[in-house]
């Protein structure tokens, strides 16, 4: 008996001693930091959030991200500026407009450095001249959208000020308006321009040059407190705007927008090739040019609007690099 149980205690001692490495890993292993980013409804305007998330980009940070919805972009700053949220993915006229006016908010990144909004014209319509007092959309009636629209008809040779603006927010909505000639023209984001262009409605115009339309913002007192956390979400960001670019990845990535905003993948694939080939708008290290946020502002000059800053232009009031630039 003394034998067998010399054996049996060696057994446990061997268990004991392979098992304590293992409860040691469990308990220094830092539990995943939650961080909750305010966004709008499902679009590629989310496309790097989508695949940060299916990939496990966040994970790989140590992040867990928890998407709250705002019904609007200044209510999207204003969760953000308060605190009520720590991150978001806003628009970059309004992120300009908030920081001039004191808001507690930085840019830690470009999610996307050009527009992937394209002006589409409704049933009957074949050029811009044509939407001349007509009534179109941009979403909303005032605001950078809205101040992209009018640009865009200016340049195509129509007085912004012969339209009727009204506001339809959601992207669907407006591709229904389209169609049945509640509007004649109207600003669509991915991949609802293309489900437009399968309705027959020609694609009139695109701005192509930098402009940040979605920045990723934090509020400035959480990312003190929490630097790791930051840094984090902008470099699981900044991974995802590497990997979309992958020929290897182009399958996956329209899948990922298919299943994000509940669209067909064909018609995401060609918002793949409209967004990452030809428009590359998706900045392929997340970074933010000075040209990217001066261009928000001359178009507001360009119509006569109100600007987004009136203030000397000073990047570093806007935007901080060093996120980026962490290991």
């Amino acid at each position: 008996m003394s034998t067998i149980f010399r054996r049996f205690s060696l057994v446990l001692l061997v268990a004991a001693l392979g098992a304590a490495p293992l409860r040691a890993q469990a308990q220094t292993q830092a539990p995943a930091t939650e961080i909750r980013v305010a966004m709008l409804a499902p679009s590629a305007l989310l496309w790097l959030h989508a695949i940060a998330k299916d990939q496990g980009f966040y994970a790989e940070r140590k992040i867990a991200v928890k998407e709250l919805i705002a019904g609007s972009s200044p209510t999207l700053l204003q969760a953000v500026s308060s605190g009520s949220v720590e991150a978001g993915m806003s628009l970059g006229d309004v992120v300009i407009r908030a920081i001039d006016q004191g808001a507690p908010v930085i840019i830690t990144g470009a999610i996307l450095e050009k527009t992937v909004l394209r002006l589409v014209g409704g049933t009957g319509v074949s050029t811009i001249k044509e939407l001349g007092g007509a009534t179109v959309t941009a979403g909303a009636v005032e605001g950078g959208t809205a101040n992209m629209l009018r640009f865009q008809l200016q340049r195509g040779g129509v007085d912004p000020r012969s339209v009727k603006m009204v506001g339809l927010t959601n992207s669907r909505d407006r591709v229904v308006a389209l169609g049945n000639g509640q509007v004649k023209g109207a600003l669509l984001i991915a991949p609802f321009d293309t489900m437009a262009e399968r309705e027959k409605m020609p694609i009139l115009d695109v701005y192509k040059e930098p402009y940040v339309q979605t920045p990723l913002i934090v509020n400035r007192t959480w990312a003190d407190k929490n630097r790791d956390a930051a840094i984090g979400l902008t470099k699981a960001l900044q991974k995802a705007a590497v990997w979309i670019y992958e020929p290897a990845n182009k399958q996956k990535a329209i899948e990922i927008l298919a299943s994000f905003t509940n669209v067909p993948a064909d018609i995401c694939a060609e918002s793949y090739a409209f967004i990452v080939d030809q428009q590359q708008a998706i900045g392929r290290n997340l970074e933010v040019s000075a040209a990217s946020l001066e261009n928000i502002i001359k178009i507001d000059q360009a119509i006569g609007a109100n600007p987004a800053s009136s203030k000397p232009f000073d990047l570093s009031r806007y935007y901080d690099p060093s996120f980026l630039a962490a290991k």
